[in-house]
């Protein structure tokens, strides 16, 4: 087994429990996606015990279940953040999830049963999980389409709004005529079907389209 968790005590802890039971355990590295591939590989890993939230560089787990699978390895996720993001990392393909807050015994019981191959999840459930999950992703591709229709400029001035700047010094700053912003302002308000700039950003931050524009 592969354990795949940037929390070190937890990771080592888990690593001497599996193998006092009789399953070869190693740690991986977690210096890029092809390092955590190439630990599975090597192994060679039946199973890969993933954590979700792994920090820099690789941070979001789920992006590793493919090529974890890749390798023939079977993934069992295991998180504290939120039920969505395990969901989606069994609809990727994951065996399960058990999340961190469980009791160590009990958690080291489950991972060695589905070493042995055992079912973690049942159909049903797996089933349920999955839908959950694209009913999820369905919600927030609603909540974002609105800003799909935003301008450049329009989704530029959005941003400088949610950041308390002004529409007087955004046109000192742009060197353009306030006029001009607020047209930029009135086209947001108009497209996110909002009636002021408080209400144009309490839905820019509620459906995460703020911290998907910053990132970009």
């Amino acid at each position: 087994m592969l354990v795949v968790d940037d929390h070190a005590l937890l990771a080592q802890t888990l690593q001497l429990a599996l193998t006092a039971r009789g399953i070869r355990a190693e740690v991986a590295p977690l210096d890029s996606v092809e390092a955590v591939t190439a630990a599975a590989v090597a192994l060679p890993a039946d199973l890969v015990l993933l954590d979700l939230d792994l920090g820099e560089p690789l941070v979001d787990g789920t992006t590793l279940v493919a090529p974890l699978l890749a390798t023939g390895a079977r993934v069992l996720v295991l998180t504290g953040s939120s039920s969505d993001r395990a969901a989606r990392a069994i609809e990727r393909g994951a065996v399960g999830s058990l999340r961190k807050d469980v009791a160590l015994d009990r958690l080291v019981a489950t991972v060695v049963a589905a070493a042995r191959g055992e079912a973690v999840m049942g159909l049903q459930e797996r089933r349920d999980v999955v839908a959950a999950a694209r009913a999820s992703r369905h919600q927030e591709e609603q909540a974002l389409a609105p800003f799909d229709r935003l301008s450049q400029r329009e989704a530029e001035v959005l941003r400088e709004l949610a950041d308390g700047t002004s529409v007087g010094r955004l046109a000192e700053a742009w060197c353009v005529s306030e006029a001009t912003v607020r047209s930029h302002v009135r086209g947001v308000l108009t497209k996110l079907g909002v009636g002021s700039q408080l209400e144009a950003v309490a839905a820019a931050r509620r459906s995460g389209w703020l911290d998907l524009s910053s990132s970009r």
